[in-house]
């Protein structure tokens, strides 16, 4: 099984990244938190998972562990496949996931494209019973940090302006990467002046 993948950014999508790996093109379909962690023409590491099914075979890619256990307990819900659980992760982080589970609030499983009532209903209620109690604590002691809701609030906000997913993911990225660990200390305003500053000049 190919647990992850460490190669070189060739392309980005809105969904997916194509990756470099010792002259293979791997293509992968990514959640949110993994796209913002590729940079065009730089390397990456992508924790990842092969499902090979009736419908294809897909190879999906994650920000960390944590993400890829989220995704395997929601493709493990009855009806629910690989794509749909990825364009659930593409919208929504794990803390939301978590979040809207212990508070039973389907409207935000309802923000992800496909996604309607009985479907979110079903989400909630199936997880609730497949997440543990201290799965919320886990997601801090992972080792790799999930998109803080500064950084969220500016995507959405940049995406308002008529840029597109890709373009978002890459400039947020080479702010991360520029200011290390000083991203996640930045106010909206300064991160949304610094991401359109990359996005302008590029």
């Amino acid at each position: 099984m190919i647990r992850s993948l460490l190669g070189v950014v060739l392309s980005m999508t809105e969904t997916s990244v194509v990756l470099d790996v010792n002259g293979m093109g791997f293509e992968l379909l990514c959640s949110r938190a993994a796209l913002s962690l590729c940079v065009p023409k730089e390397s990456a590491r992508l924790t990842t998972f092969l499902q090979i099914s009736e419908a294809g075979v897909f190879l999906f890619g994650f920000a960390d562990d944590v993400e890829r256990e989220m995704f395997l307990k929601i493709t493990g819900i009855k009806g629910i496949g690989g794509r749909t659980a990825m364009t659930i992760l593409s919208v929504l982080s794990v803390e939301d996931i978590v979040r809207a589970v212990s508070l039973a609030d389907i409207n935000t499983f309802m923000r992800s494209p496909g996604i309607g009532r009985k479907t979110a209903e079903r989400l909630c209620f199936e997880l609730k019973n497949s997440i543990p109690k201290d799965f919320a604590l886990g997601l801090r002691t992972g080792g790799v940090a999930l998109p803080s809701k500064v950084s969220d609030t500016v995507g959405d906000a940049l995406r308002s302006l008529g840029f597109g997913q890709a373009d978002v993911t890459t400039a947020l990225a080479v702010v991360r990467a520029a200011l290390g660990e000083d991203f996640d200390k930045q106010n909206e305003e300064a991160l949304l002046k610094a991401a359109l500053k990359e996005l302008q000049s590029s």
